[in-house]
């Protein structure tokens, strides 16, 4: 399975990423040796709950459709 990282080239400092194996090195466009860096997440929160977004919304429905098949059964 190949995985999205990150590298920094030794030699000319630049970052680029690489769809790979799991690999420490890697080699940059100008031929110097460019390591693995950790990058940061690339994650969006809601502004008010701090949810994922869409988080609440799918915890809304599941819970509303849970509730009604309680109450359907209760009815029965």
């Amino acid at each position: 399975m190949k995985i999205l990282f990150e590298f920094k080239c030794n030699d000319c400092g630049s970052v680029f990423e690489e769809l790979t194996e799991f690999k420490r090195e890697s080699t940059c466009e100008c031929g110097g040796k460019a390591d693995k860096i950790i990058s940061t997440p690339r994650i969006s929160l809601e502004g008010v709950s701090g949810d994922f977004p869409g988080a609440a919304m799918q915890w809304d429905k599941k819970h509303s459709e849970k509730l009604k098949q309680e109450q359907k059964k209760a009815d029965s």
